[in-house]
Formats: structure tokens, C-alpha cells, sequence
């Protein structure tokens, strides 16, 4: 077991993680994302999250019905197509 410091940085606070602990959990590269978590026990849990292998596991679980129906009480009657203005120079369309 390792022991480190909670220190100042900026306006947040900050625990560095020693090399020899990231390479442990397969930590090489940079950045790298965990999901936080706090327990019963107080106790504060890192868990590297696992980058996706496809743009299907990207999308898993996204509900594209409910997308577009949250989107449409957002912006009620407006189009869906994005407005990029009228040609600016020598655009022939």
C-alpha cells in the first residue's frame, strides 16, 4: 500500500497518482478517463473506463427516438436541417 496527499491545486484539489501505481492498473497513456465513485465505507474508487472498440459500443444504449423526441419539445416547429446562411463568395450551387 502507498500513501499520498490530498494538495491545493488551483482552486480544486488534487492526489498525484505515482507511476508505479498507473503502470499496476494499465494506465500507459495520456489522457486517460476513470469513473469516480464514493462507498459505503467513504472509501473513493477510481475505475479506468474502457475506451470503446466500435462505433457500435459507442452508441450502445443510445435512444435515438427519444433523441429527437426530447429535441422536437425543445425547439418546437423548428427545422432539424441547420441554417448555414446564403452563399459568401464564389459558391455555385
Amino acid at each position: 500500500m502507498r500513501t499520498v496527499e490530498l494538495k491545493k491545486w488551483g482552486n480544486s484539489l488534487a492526489v498525484r497518482l505515482p507511476k508505479t501505481i498507473l503502470s499496476k492498473a494499465g494506465v500507459s497513456e495520456l489522457p486517460t478517463k476513470f469513473e469516480i465513485t464514493v462507498n459505503k465505507q467513504n472509501e473513493i474508487i477510481l475505475k479506468k473506463q474502457k475506451e470503446p472498440e466500435s462505433l457500435k459500443e459507442l452508441f450502445q444504449g443510445f435512444d435515438y427516438k427519444k433523441y429527437w423526441s426530447d429535441w422536437e419539445k425543445a425547439n418546437p416547429g423548428k427545422s432539424k436541417e441547420e441554417d448555414w446562411g446564403g452563399p459568401v463568395g464564389r459558391e455555385v450551387f
